[in-house]
């Protein structure tokens, strides 16, 4: 397998076939393209995620928290606490650790959340520091967003642009790099990307604006994340080409590294779908959040209209981070 999620195809036949019981008090079971675990208390339901943090050689702690808390938010819950395991490489003093930990306490700072346990250790099984986080978060148990939930004829929207992600990542941990080829108000622009990384704010308020879907855009890029919506939720899917919201300063870098912007890590940018795509566009640009309706959902097939091409979406194999990483 090369580096980057496991194949869909391989998690259906070895992962999701063989996850123990199936509880009564889970609304949401593991399966393709689900950011989130659901279980209901009560009025309540408590949404679960865990995600690794492996591209990043640089914020890694930060990314840790805002990703990991994107899920959350992509179920249409508030965040309310995360759990974090670093892994650190034989060699690593203390100077490394408080780096990563002051990083972790800014993510939660931002997001107004508790950091409520973990686990550290140093390991030969890694070469570099890897960080796993859970994140917690909660909302009334009628009220939580599913991959799955795309329906026929929905809109399909797009939060902010595509590659925001990426982009800041490559532009801050190969900035010096870079900077004999790209432009340093460039780069220092892509590197404000950090700033636009969390979905939490846009998942919130599109989740009280009638939705049907909401997924993050991580691995893989919005190619990715259109594959496993219509994947999860057994329908079809096209998205225009010409209307992805592509900002310059990815283009710029992907261009200089031969990337695809439409593969690229994108946390930050969130796909919705909802049966009034304009009204959640509208609502989401009163709070000052851009988003774009760049497709529909249909009945079967998932496709890229470039032009007058038709082009299959394929399942996400490694993301195009890993090509330069």
């Amino acid at each position: 397998m090369k580096e980057g999620k496991v194949p869909t195809d391989i998690l259906s036949k070895l992962v999701y076939t063989n996850l123990g019981v199936k509880r009564n008090e889970v609304a949401v079971h593991a399966g393709i393209g689900e950011d989130c675990s659901v279980i209901e208390f009560d009025q309540y339901a408590a949404v679960l995620s865990t995600d690794p943090i492996t591209a990043s050689n640089n914020l890694s702690g930060y990314l840790s928290v805002i990703i990991s808390c994107n899920d959350i938010a992509s179920c249409g819950a508030k965040p309310i606490g995360v759990l974090e395991t670093i892994l650190l490489p034989i060699g690593s003093d203390e100077e490394s650790l408080n780096k990563i930990v002051q990083e972790i306490d800014r993510g939660a700072k931002e997001l107004n959340i508790e950091v409520l346990g973990g686990h550290s250790e140093v390991t030969s099984s890694v070469n570099k520091p890897v960080i796993s986080t859970t994140a917690i978060g909660v909302c009334s148990k009628d009220k939580f967003i599913k991959t799955s939930g795309a329906k026929l004829n929905d809109d399909v929207i797009v939060t902010k642009s595509v590659g925001i992600e990426g982009t800041f990542i490559i532009a801050n941990d190969y900035y010096e790099k870079l900077s004999n080829h790209i432009s340093e108000s460039v780069l220092d622009s892509a590197k404000s990307f950090i700033t636009d990384l969390s979905v939490v704010k846009e998942g919130l308020i599109a989740a009280e604006c009638g939705v049907n879907c909401m997924h993050d855009i991580t691995e893989g890029g919005i190619l990715g994340a259109a594959f496993e919506i219509a994947e999860a939720s057994n329908v079809g899917i096209e998205i225009f080409s010409d209307l992805i919201p592509v900002r310059n300063e990815t283009m710029i870098i992907c261009d200089y590294f031969n990337l695809d912007p439409f593969k690229l890590i994108s946390s930050g940018s969130m796909i919705i779908t909802s049966s009034n795509g304009k009204k959640i566009v509208d609502e989401l640009k009163k709070q000052n959040i851009d988003a774009t309706i760049v497709g529909k959902i249909t009945k079967n097939g998932k496709y890229l209209i470039d032009g007058n091409k038709k082009i299959e979406i394929n399942p996400p194999t490694s993301d195009e981070i890993y090509k330069i990483l």
